[in-house]
């Protein structure tokens, strides 16, 4: 009998079968409430209920509400088992266990060893992208030729030349409190250079399990050379940590696989290796359905972005963005990820092809100085751990170093010159982000990497979620509901003393060029094509934004990642990055100058998480001060007397901003013609030591507000 005709006797298991068997199923199966689902007489998917009610119970769900436990499918096998259809809650992705010995089984599922890998999966991972996938997984990031000083080598059991022939894979792991053995001295290398170096008892037993793991894994997949931190990095010599944290993005990107701890740290090692480390003790809900079997999936989209405390960690951050490849040890299971598949141990080779990849960093390597992808690799990061605070700018150099070929001038202390004063005006993601100023540590100078300084005008100097460049208007984005242009009001220079000398000019040139990008009598830049906007031409019925200048047509480039929204403003030159385009990081120095105008306004609470009002000292509101944290909010009055318009505190301009908004026409529920069109300042608010300007938040000021208050010359310098 066809698996098929085994469900005649009951719609629900026909369902469910179908939404195994049909890529293109799409549909909902409503099962009432658990009890009215226990009451069928299906032996076949009432225990399915029966179990995922018990798994509900034991997480304390609230189970006597679900009158619509439920089945969705998905297209592309997608089966999930929710405790409620239109409210969602806990749930079960399903996985049909394939069955090799029926021909054409549509099985995707697997039951794994719960305690051992399956490593000969994980070699036909390998295999099958190399095989397969071509260009678009061998070298992603377009990075220069990069080999790293040294690589440990496998066969021979030593640290060798970096420059010797062959791939070599890469390790990214959480180092944990006892981080284990790390190289501090050249005479330390030289040890490790003999042959089974790391096989001697003065080394192998520093040597951490993850480390020791990783090495066996290597060999399993076929490779002889592996990169860490740990044995290819001398931590004592500051001019060659320099040079390799800079380089860190470009090894991890060259690497042919790294290799993912995402569980545990650097002593709990790679579990489930057989013959080699602790068995994993994964557990798999397996489960009946008449003759077959069904897992329910541990893994979701989000498996590789979270979850595990590695996914905290500040330094791994860079290592995972710039991976072609990767084998992930997450959850117990493993993984691999590459640029065209995510692939998972509970599924057989091929049966999920899609999984989630992030686009935002292939817009930036594709030549766009995208400010949006920025802003979420910087938001992303931003909210990671690090042991040490001052490591903040060396745990993302390496990865700023390698998009700083889409923005020209590259990265001072996390901003972009180019768009410098824009990303001057960064602040908390969300009303009531709390942020943490960092601090430097007591670690020796000479333990530090260069430069590890914390300005507090940078995002570099605040621990937690920042946004910074966010609705610029270059990109079209429909579903925004403003856009705003950055007019820069002052030059700004830089030096790494607080004299100024030497004083080197920042350029902000992509506001200098933008008038010549809006010119739209030159030819079209090589790439773009010019198109009409139609009249119905909108997301959702909502009319389309558009800065001055810019209505009528909007431009697209055929480099744009497909994925991604792909329509633009107007034109601009785009980088044809290949490995050939070299990266650029300007010297990181600290203090900041222009010559700007400031005021002395009042603030009070506003009633809005971490928002304060800036009002003129006659008490009326004429802006806002998004504060760090809500210690600073404590700082500021929540009632003020009509005569008392609150605290008095010191703002700062930094650049105007002309912001483009939608009407929100309340009667039809929906946004509507006309644009609004207004313009203010964006502000810092700023305390003085010794001669030098901290930043404390920032906001913005009405324009006309701020140019009729009482200000002031000021020569700022911030640090």
């Amino acid at each position: 009998m066809a698996p098929s005709d085994m469900f005649l006797d009951c719609k629900v298991c026909q369902d469910i079968w179908r939404g195994f068997a049909d890529l293109n199923a799409i549909h909902k199966i409503n099962l009432g409430s658990f009890e009215d689902a226990l009451s069928s007489e299906c032996s076949r998917h009432t225990p399915l209920v029966e179990r995922f009610r018990d798994y509900c119970h034991n997480r304390n769900a609230k189970i006597r509400h679900s009158d619509d436990i439920g089945i969705s499918v998905f297209e592309n096998r997608g089966v999930q088992l929710t405790k409620s259809l239109s409210v969602g809650g806990l749930y079960w992705d399903l996985l049909l266990v394939k069955q090799d010995s029926i021909p054409n089984h549509v099985g995707t599922g697997r039951i794994l060893d719960p305690d051992w890998v399956d490593l000969d999966m994980v070699k036909q991972w390998k295999n099958q992208c190399l095989a397969s996938h071509g260009l678009k997984c061998e070298n992603p990031m377009k990075i220069w030729p990069t080999r790293p000083a040294w690589l440990v080598d496998i066969q021979n059991k030593c640290v060798v030349s970096g420059q010797c022939r062959g791939a070599f894979v890469a390790l990214s792991y959480r180092a944990g409190e006892q981080a284990g053995f790390r190289v501090n001295t050249t005479e330390t290398m030289a040890k490790l250079r003999k042959p089974y170096a790391l096989d001697s008892a003065e080394i192998s037993t520093d040597l951490t399990p993850t480390l020791q793991h990783a090495m066996y894994l290597t060999s399993a997949i076929g490779e002889r050379y592996l990169w860490v931190d740990a044995l290819c990095i001398v931590h004592g010599d500051d001019g060659a940590t320099a040079e390799q944290l800079n380089l860190m993005g470009a090894i991890y990107a060259s690497a042919i696989v790294t290799i993912i701890a995402a569980d545990g740290d650097s002593q709990d090692g790679l579990l489930g290796l057989r013959d080699t480390s602790t068995p994993r003790k994964l557990k798999q809900h397996i489960l009946p359905f008449g003759e077959e079997k069904i897992v329910v999936r541990n893994t979701n989209i989000a498996f590789s972005t979270g979850g595990t405390p590695y996914y905290d960690r500040g330094w791994a951050y860079q290592e995972h963005k710039m991976c072609q490849r990767k084998i992930l040890f997450n959850r117990k299971e493993v993984h691999w990820e590459c640029q065209c598949n995510v692939w998972h141990e509970e599924m057989v080779l091929g049966a999920e092809s899609k999984g989630y990849i992030d686009p935002r960093l292939s817009v930036i390597m594709a030549g766009f100085p995208d400010m949006g992808s920025l802003n979420h690799l910087i938001t992303d990061y931003n909210k990671r751990k690090l042991l040490f605070d001052e490591d903040a700018l060396p745990g993302i150099s390496g990865l700023l170093s390698v998009v700083s070929r889409s923005f020209t001038g590259g990265f001072i202390y996390g901003l972009p010159e180019m768009l410098f004063d824009r990303g001057l005006g960064w602040k908390p993601f969300w009303n009531h982000t709390d942020l943490r100023r960092r601090v430097q540590s007591d670690r020796p100078s000479t333990s530090r990497f260069s430069h590890s300084s914390l300005p507090s005008w940078s995002w570099i100097g605040w621990q937690g979620m920042v946004t910074s460049g966010y609705g610029e208007a270059v990109r079209i984005n429909d579903r925004q509901s403003w856009i705003e242009e950055t007019i820069p009001i002052t030059e700004w220079y830089t030096s790494s003393s607080l004299s100024g000398s030497p004083l080197r000019r920042i350029r902000s040139t992509w506001f200098e060029s933008r008038a010549s990008f809006k010119d739209f009598t030159k030819p079209l830049p090589a790439g773009w094509t010019r198109h009409k906007v139609l009249a119905n031409d909108s997301s959702e019925d909502e009319p389309r934004l558009y800065p001055d200048g810019c209505n009528g047509h909007f431009f697209k480039h055929c480099n744009m990642p497909d994925e991604f929204c792909d329509s633009w403003y107007y034109p601009f030159p785009v980088t044809d990055i290949q490995e050939s385009t070299p990266p650029f990081t300007p010297d990181q120095t600290s203090y900041i100058f222009c010559e700007t105008k400031r005021a002395w306004l009042w603030a009070h609470q506003g009633g809005d998480e971490n928002i304060v009002k800036i009002c003129n000292n006659a008490g009326r509101s004429i802006g806002s001060l998004h504060l760090h944290n809500h210690e600073q909010l404590e700082h500021f009055p929540k009632i003020v007397a009509n005569d008392a318009p609150g605290i008095q505190i010191e703002l700062v301009a930094i650049y105007r901003s002309r912001k483009y908004a939608k009407t929100w026409n309340e009667e039809q529920k929906q946004y509507t013609y006309p644009q609004t069109v207004t313009e203010s300042y964006q502000v810092l608010w700023v305390e003085w030591v010794d001669g030098v300007a901290y930043r404390l938040a920032s906001g913005q000021v009405g324009k006309v507000d701020w140019e009729i208050s009482d200000l002031e010359d000021v020569s700022l310098i911030l640090h």
